[in-house]
């Protein structure tokens, strides 16, 4: 019995490596001439994953695409917020591609094109995970910092994901102080991601140096993308959220905010590759007239080898009414992150 399993099981690897093997035909042609054949795996942040049989998976810089051949079928989202699902037709001048679909075809140039992916691709394929981590120590004063942060992202056809996390523990001889938030926002649409698009958002907060024991707040939106290309993306979102808060010695309260959100992104895909992820919040009170808070997040990394970034992290709560009299806490760290 154990042997037959077994027998199955390397049918199936065999299986897995002849499929693998054989949908490596897809060839790349640069401007300089140069021609790359291997599998293509993905394009986004300017940058084609091309999986290769002779030097394992390469990355290539999209404006350095010519053309593009294959017999797969794709998803492509456009720099106007348009998917388009097809084949590539091998008819297209160096600079464009011709997709096709059951409706006919449509010419598109490459630079117009912000993100590749096959539609075999599983739910795996499209998760984004990012982790980084960063410890210090003083002997002299004794004071420890550990900072922990994690991104998840997901998209699909019609949607993006993303779920964030960081942690930060200082401990010293007198006392431990931490903070920590997660947060989770999903924006969905209908047609293409250009035009508006619904948003559904919440967040966990815990803050020593505030004396904020907990807040939980959630809430709904609209947003839409102002910038959305393969080098970066601007987008923001208004909303309401209801906010449940648990303060050292003052009990709970609980109110109705404004959501007020601008995000920003953009890559350098040259070498050392780099990029910078921004996103600030503002928190007007609606039911508390004249408090705000507001809550940034600054995230600059570089590739030291595959995979592997030096991350340098940086937060900033502020909060003009906080009970405790202080008004804002923030913090920098820097350390090393990893990328699936």
């Amino acid at each position: 019995m154990l042997t037959s399993c077994l027998f199955c099981l390397l049918c199936l690897f065999a299986q897995a490596a002849a499929a693998e093997e054989s949908r490596k035909t897809d060839v790349i042609t640069l401007y300089n001439g140069d021609r790359i054949t291997g599998e293509i795996k993905s394009m986004e942040g300017g940058l084609l994953e091309l999986s290769t049989d002779a030097v394992g998976t390469v990355e290539i810089e999209w404006p350095e695409i010519a053309r593009i051949q294959s017999g797969y079928h794709y998803d492509l989202r456009l720099s106007n917020g348009d998917r388009l699902f097809g084949s590539f037709n091998t008819e297209a001048r160096p600079g464009q591609l011709v997709l096709v679909d059951p409706f006919g075809k449509h010419e598109v140039e490459l630079l117009q094109v912000v993100e590749i992916r096959p539609v075999e691709d599983t739910v795996l394929a499209r998760l984004d995970i990012y982790l980084s981590a960063a410890f210090s120590y003083t002997k002299a004063s004794s004071v420890g910092q550990l900072t922990l942060n994690t991104t998840i992202d997901y998209q699909d056809k019609q949607s993006t994901n993303s779920l964030a996390a960081r942690s930060d523990v200082s401990r010293t001889k007198k006392s431990d102080t931490s903070s920590s938030s997660v947060s989770f926002n999903r924006n969905t649409w209908t047609e293409n991601r250009s035009a508006m698009f619904r948003s559904l958002f919440g967040s966990y907060e815990s803050n020593d140096e505030l004396g904020l024991t907990s807040r939980i707040a959630g809430g709904a939106g609209v947003g839409r993308y102002w910038i959305d290309t393969h080098r970066s993306t601007l987008s923001g979102v208004a909303g309401l959220q209801v906010v449940n808060e648990d303060y050292v010695g003052a009990g709970t309260n609980q109110e109705i905010e404004l959501f007020l959100n601008t995000s920003y992104a953009a890559w350098k895909f040259s070498s050392p590759k780099f990029d910078i992820d921004l996103d600030f919040n503002l928190y007007p009170s609606v039911t508390d007239v004249g408090r705000v808070r507001s809550t940034t997040n600054l995230r600059l990394r570089w590739e030291l080898f595959k995979d592997l970034y030096w991350d340098v992290t940086t937060w900033v709560d502020t909060d003009n009414q906080s009970i405790t009299g202080s008004d804002s806490d923030y913090a920098i760290t820097t350390g090393i992150g990893w990328n699936n």
